[in-house]
């Protein structure tokens, strides 16, 4: 029974790897409906399989040095089954966590391996397999913490490539194990340089998948950053031609409202005045020197006077004619409409307010832009507030990159109860700008 009890707690302390990783790495999918149940029944399944597994190599012990050596492939996909169960994600998504846990459990394992061996020449029995879960915790911790901000982003697409992932990792780890499990009778430097060549391997192994979600995350990041200056080029046509229209349209109206009061018709004044002035303010709202800047000021101003926003403007079109027209209305426009998404969302009206100031500075454009802010100061800046976390939320990214590209920078912060951007770009960068 002794002997059962040592294969069982052995077997189960690889399970219980293999969970945790698993279940760690994508908890950044939202959970299935009845999470808890599925999470109780998932373990019960591990465990079950555990059991099994320590009968099979109580009774059969050549099975044994086969599970030790690393052929713990069951256990495995059991941990990424679980995972697949219980939150709600492509197995694909889920496969590539399996790769991760796969790394970091092979990691650990040889880590304590090659301590082992060093102190003991052997496995180190209890002391081994403790060493063993404390350093599979570290690494573990290790990980979350260095790849934190990779691990716990929105689901991407990672393709196919994740799901041969796994078993060539997993497969990589067992083929280790198993040239261990061979070359320590040829004594144990061997078995140590193993052992080292496993910690490196899972090491390369979990920098490699996290490169890769890096990489998707950019590539998906730009796409859809793309798409969104396409659809900026589209609404950028169709505003200029309707102001255009409009100021057409204007221009018409004076000249007949001048007509009429030169020939004398019959009416108010001060009617008129009204009516002259009202139209005079669609036809020359702005007038900054850029068409482009002042198609986008005079779309915001309406709809932050419909929205009871302030908005004030002191801006020299003519600093940033170097800019290509569609980088110009992709940076104001999604400036603006960050700062009266915020703004509308203020109860107090005699509050709310967007400042904007283009001006020329030593060595380059300043562009400054502020608003009310009310929200903790700690916010994370550039995280959207909309529900649809996937599609939004690139406002702030799209307006970087833009600023990027003429060679400039981008600061924001929030301080004083005011959200505050502050985009620098350089005079050099006139040269790379539209002819």
């Amino acid at each position: 029974m002794s002997d059962y009890l040592y294969f069982f707690l052995t077997l189960l302390l690889t399970e219980t790897e293999m969970y945790v990783a698993a279940h760690l790495f994508s908890c950044r999918f939202d959970g299935r409906s009845n999470f808890a149940l599925r999470v109780v029944l998932s373990c019960a399944g591990g465990v079950a399989l555990t059991a099994l597994a320590a009968l099979i190599c109580f009774y059969i012990p050549r099975a044994a040095d086969l599970w030790s050596a690393g052929l713990f492939v069951p256990q495995t996909f059991a941990a990424v089954l679980s995972a697949w169960f219980c939150y709600g994600a492509r197995f694909r998504d889920i496969a590539l966590a399996g790769s991760a846990s796969v790394a970091v459990a092979h990691a650990s394992e040889q880590a304590a391996r090659t301590i082992s061996l060093s102190v003991w020449s052997s496995d180190g029995g209890a002391y081994g397999a403790l060493i063993r879960a404390g350093l599979f915790a570290v690494i573990l911790a290790a990980v979350v913490v260095v790849f934190r901000r990779i691990w716990r982003g929105e689901e991407s697409d990672v393709g196919k490539f994740s799901v041969f992932l796994f078993p060539v990792t997993l497969g990589v780890a067992v083929a280790l194990d198993f040239a261990g499990l061979i070359i320590v009778d040829f004594g144990v430097i061997y078995a140590t340089v193993i052992s080292v060549c496993g910690i490196f391997y899972g090491a390369f192994m979990l920098f490699a998948i996290s490169a890769f979600l890096v990489s998707r995350n950019s590539e998906e990041e730009l796409a859809v950053i793309r798409s969104l200056w396409n659809e900026d080029r589209k609404h950028y046509e169709m505003q200029k031609e309707s102001m255009e229209m409009i100021n057409i349209k204007c221009h018409d109206l004076r000249h007949q409202i001048r007509r009429l009061r030169e020939s004398g018709a019959s009416g108010s004044e001060r009617a008129m005045e009204e009516i002259e002035n009202s139209v005079y303010v669609y036809d020359s709202m702005f007038r900054t020197g850029s068409e482009v800047l002042d198609v986008i000021l005079c779309d915001y101003s309406l709809r932050c006077r419909k929205s009871d926003v302030q908005l004030t403007c002191m801006a020299d079109g003519e600093k940033i004619a170097f800019m290509d027209d569609l980088d110009v209305y992709s940076l104001f426009g999604n400036m603006l409409e960050n700062a009266l998404e915020y703004e509308q969302t203020i109860a107090e009206k005699e509050n709310r307010f967007i400042s904007l100031t283009v001006r020329a500075v030593i060595g380059g454009v300043s562009v400054h832009a502020e608003n009310r802010f009310e929200g903790d100061e700690k916010t994370d800046i550039g995280k959207t507030s909309k529900t649809d976390k996937r599609n939004h939320g690139f406002g702030i990214k799209s307006m970087k990159k833009i600023v990027e590209k003429y060679g400039g920078r981008t600061d924001i912060i929030i301080a004083d109860d005011m959200f505050q951007v502050d985009i620098f770009i350089p005079e050099r960068a006139g040269a790379g700008g539209k002819e």
